[in-house]
């Protein structure tokens, strides 16, 4: 028999929109992860963009997690990288951090102020959920990092993925982007 959720004892009404105080989204986000489903080896291209994704639980394997990475074919410096949060008690996912390089035109008006004309990060908030906003929707500037690469280490060291080098063993290093040899004069 079937496990019923939530969602189907109302007959395809979602559940009611769960309540989630600043304390615990920090907690999520900053809380010890493995990774339970490993990434590729390599991004695949789909659609104009490079993506890859993986699967984080908790260290003590109550939270689940779902992480993804995407970077313009075109733009190399327009990528996103992104937590979400899975709850277990059907109300459905919520991104909780998410690590941009510039793509500016989210309003349609040039403002170089605006986060969006630079590296970024979005960052769930109790306040945008409690109003019924998408939980990430304000971003802050962000100079920590400047490429996706730098990115995706800000991503892992944030979001505390304890076992990244075994995953991530290149990036996780720190290698410098330079040539394998320098030129010789």
């Amino acid at each position: 028999m079937a496990k019923r959720t939530s969602q189907s004892r109302n007959r395809g009404v979602p559940a009611e929109p769960r309540r989630y105080t600043q304390d615990e989204i920090d907690n999520l986000i900053g809380c010890a992860k493995v990774v339970s489903e490993p990434p590729k080896r390599d991004l695949k291209l789909d659609r104009g963009h490079y993506g890859n994704d993986m699967r984080l639980e908790s260290a003590d394997g109550k939270p689940e997690f779902r992480a993804f990475m995407r970077r313009n074919e075109d733009l190399p410096e327009n990528f996103s990288i992104g937590l979400v949060f899975l709850p277990k008690d059907g109300t459905g996912e919520i991104l909780l951090l998410r690590c941009n390089g510039p793509h500016g035109g989210y309003n349609d008006s040039f403002d170089p102020e605006h986060p969006h004309w630079g590296f970024h990060v979005h960052r769930a908030s109790a306040a945008m959920i409690e109003a019924g906003q998408r939980p990430e929707r304000t971003a802050t500037v962000n100079q920590d990092f400047a490429s996706y690469e730098e990115a995706l280490q800000y991503f892992l060291r944030t979001t505390n993925v304890t076992d990244a080098r075994l995953h991530f063993a290149v990036i996780a290093q720190g290698t410098l982007p330079f040539a394998a040899q320098e030129p010789i004069p």
